[in-house]
């Protein structure tokens, strides 16, 4: 009779402490899906809020709401006071910060992101060409913006040239010491279409270059350990009908890709090697003729192509002072005591550089 009263007790209570909790219906929410940051002069920031409107015929309209303020928290109380319904952060896909905005430094909107318990810390992080507001208030898709971005980062990074990124990955290279952060760079096309224009590199939280789409290729090479992406290798000229020359080319997607970071410290200046292997497969050759011998000429042009600009991207690295590839950080868990100042001030100036590339096509189609 005890344990009963007692189980009769405990029932007694959940209802009470369930009759505590505030109940919310879904239709009496703004559930964010997207945020745009803008930097509006005199220390001053434009936060725009982006929320799916559902509408009786199953369609979705996109909402938004903006507000100004000196700080990310200022505007979400801003933003709050402007919504007639309770604005939800839990369904936060990505958020856009303008180019000028990133130039002056992010770092105060990702710390307020990833201090945020309902925001998922593989949201993404992005930089766009001109305003952010205006980019997140166009008409894309139908599934609502904040869906349509978000899964034109997700597949660019699964199937194309983008390096993997998110919140946490910009954060953590933010803090850890011998490798910098970097974020993609959206571009408005037109009111319904977006597009991939770069990649944004950091010194710290500042943005101060742009890797544009068509060196995608490489800096993910040098980025990710597995990579794919295309590339298209121009193969010089021959004659075609009518004894007319044309230019040759083949287009190489990569199957899988791998670098390794190699230093020697033993040398004066230090010397750093990055070997990349990659395997691929030819989809268009636009010759007449893909003979065996073409095959290893495309292996041979592609290698030759990824060592010169991965060595010219590696140098241009090194005089701005960045690091986004992580030669200092990898170096961490190979010697003992490593002295990251040293290296920053004195070692990573000097550091002579090498690319060692190895190609090889697994598939060209019918050869003759």
């Amino acid at each position: 009779m005890k344990i009963r009263s007692l189980f009769v007790s405990f029932l007694v209570s959940c209802m009470f402490l369930t009759g505590c909790v505030e109940r919310e219906i879904l239709d009496d929410l703004y559930i964010e899906t997207g945020k745009a940051f803008d930097y509006e002069g005199e220390d001053k920031i434009r936060g725009t809020a982006l929320f799916p409107i559902y509408l009786a015929d199953k369609s979705i309209q996109n909402g938004t709401l903006s507000a100004e303020a000196s700080s990310t928290r200022e505007v979400l109380e801003k933003l709050e006071r402007r919504s007639q319904q309770p604005l939800v952060r839990g369904s936060l896909d990505i958020v856009l910060i303008g180019e000028e905005l990133a130039r002056k430094g992010i770092i105060d909107i990702g710390d307020s992101l990833q201090r945020d318990a309902s925001v998922g810390a593989r949201l993404y992080l992005t930089v766009t060409e001109g305003e952010a507001g205006e980019l997140i208030k166009g008409n894309y898709g139908l599934r609502g913006n904040g869906t349509y971005l978000s899964n034109l980062i997700h597949h660019n990074i699964n199937r194309r040239e983008l390096p993997a990124t998110n919140l946490h990955m910009f954060i953590f290279d933010y803090f850890q010491e011998g490798q910098t952060p970097y974020l993609p760079i959206l571009k408005q096309l037109s009111n319904e279409s977006v597009a991939i224009t770069g990649v944004a590199l950091f010194d710290k939280d500042k943005m101060i270059k742009k890797i544009p789409a068509k060196d995608m290729f490489f800096f993910k090479l040098l980025v990710d350990r597995f990579a794919e992406g295309s590339h298209v290798i121009k193969m010089g000229k021959e004659r075609g009908s009518g004894h007319v020359e044309k230019s040759v080319e083949a287009s190489v997607t990569s199957l899988k890709s791998k670098s390794k970071i190699i230093v020697k410290h033993n040398t004066n200046p230090v010397e750093v090697t990055i070997r990349i292997k990659i395997r691929g497969i030819i989809r268009e050759y636009t010759g007449k003729n893909l003979t065996p011998d073409k095959v290893i000429e495309v292996e041979k042009e592609m290698k030759k192509d990824i060592e010169e600009n991965c060595l010219k991207m590696l140098k241009d690295f090194q005089e701005l002072g960045i690091d986004p590839v992580g030669i200092g950080q990898s170096q961490k868990h190979g010697i003992r005591g490593f002295d990251f100042k040293e290296w920053d001030d004195s070692i990573y100036p000097q550091v002579k550089f090498n690319v060692e590339a190895k190609v090889q096509i697994l598939e060209a189609g019918t050869v003759e």
